[in-house]
């Protein structure tokens, strides 16, 4: 099962990762497949809506063929689906799914290919502090699960650090006008303005307006935001300098990922990007179907305990993928990006 906003505002990182998953499953079927038997891709579209991610994970478990599921990819769409999934034994391997308490629920089905938003609040704010040093910040988030967690992480690390001058703000994650937050950040006037939004075109948006009445603070952002068409190619000029973190290493630079890059983007285009984490996701998922079926265990509950056995797996992000009890990705790394040009 893939499971992830195929439409709607995010549908641009969900499809991409879609595609992923499929070329993941493609070029296991071309291998051979679990001994001749093809395996095929069941999606569900949850349109990053919580309520809608409960009907897929409902499809999934009514389906006795789907033995596993890569995503969801929200946050909030995991928590509200994660009881389901538990009930059947269906694992899950979110590529995206970052808030912390995710895995701190007791929930054995729930694994991420990821690292935390503590893990990610917690080096977000040591870049702050460290290196931006700035005096007044305002940090917004978008009401979602993990724009909420992110926020809240980067804020309390900083007032650890000793910044207190920090405004915390809200926006829908539909809105497109935001004139009034402009004014309110105008008003406070700050040197810098931390984003935690899930979709990169509403940053953009945000950055052109604040641009638009000649404020000009240092922006960072999640790694929500980092989508290379839809934050620089709709921010333009206003998101030149700003920061990114991201939850792993640029792909183009990880010598095991060159032939999926390369594959990826001559049948698709640029890599949006949870590209390669779906893609590690599903390799891991298709070792674990195929580690159950050696065991006789050909069943839900056999890929469950092979997911959860995984042990160093080398892929293509350029570290070894091994979860420990909770499903939490070992290891792992968080990444600074600037955009600088096209």
């Amino acid at each position: 099962g893939a499971a992830g906003p195929f439409t709607g505002e995010l549908s641009k990182i969900g499809l991409d990762a879609l595609n992923a998953i499929k070329m993941a499953v493609e070029e296991f079927n071309q291998a051979g497949g679990l001994n001749g038997r093809m395996v095929e891709v069941v999606v569900g579209d949850d349109g990053a809506d919580p309520a809608q991610g409960k009907v897929v994970a409902d499809k999934f478990v009514a389906d006795p063929d789907v033995l596993g599921v890569i995503g969801p990819m929200n946050s909030s769409v995991i928590a509200a689906a994660l009881p389901v999934y538990e009930k059947a034994n269906l694992v899950i391997i979110s590529q995206s799914g970052t808030r912390s308490d995710l895995t701190e629920k007791g929930f054995k089905v729930m694994h991420r290919v990821c690292p935390r938003d503590d893990a990610q609040g917690k080096a977000a704010a040591a870049f702050i502090f460290n290196e931006i040093k700035p005096s007044k910040l305002y940090i917004l988030d978008d009401k979602s699960s993990y724009g909420q967690g992110l926020a809240d992480e980067v804020e309390n690390n900083l007032k650890a650090y000793g910044l207190k001058e920090i405004k915390r703000d809200q926006v829908g994650m539909q809105d497109k006008d935001f004139s009034a937050l402009v004014t309110r950040i105008k008003a406070y006037n700050p040197d810098m303005v931390y984003m935690a939004l899930s979709n990169p075109a509403q940053a953009a948006a945000l950055a052109k307006q604040l641009a638009g009445v000649g404020l000009k603070p240092v922006l960072m952002g999640g790694d929500g935001c980092r989508e290379r068409d839809q934050l620089i190619g709709g921010g333009g000029e206003a998101v030149q300098g700003m920061y990114v973190t991201a939850i792993g290493r640029n792909l183009k630079e990880v010598p095991e990922a060159r032939e999926f890059v390369s594959k990826f983007e001559a049948k698709y285009g640029a890599m949006s990007i949870f590209s390669g984490q779906s893609y590690e996701a599903t390799k891991i998922l298709l070792n674990a179907i195929k580690e159950a079926q050696k065991a006789g265990q050909r069943n839900r509950e056999g890929v469950l305990k092979a997911v959860h056995a995984t042990k160093d797996y080398n892929g293509i992000l350029g570290f070894p993928i091994s979860f420990d009890s909770k499903g939490d990705l070992v290891g792992g790394e968080i990444i600074v990006l600037k955009v600088s040009g096209n």
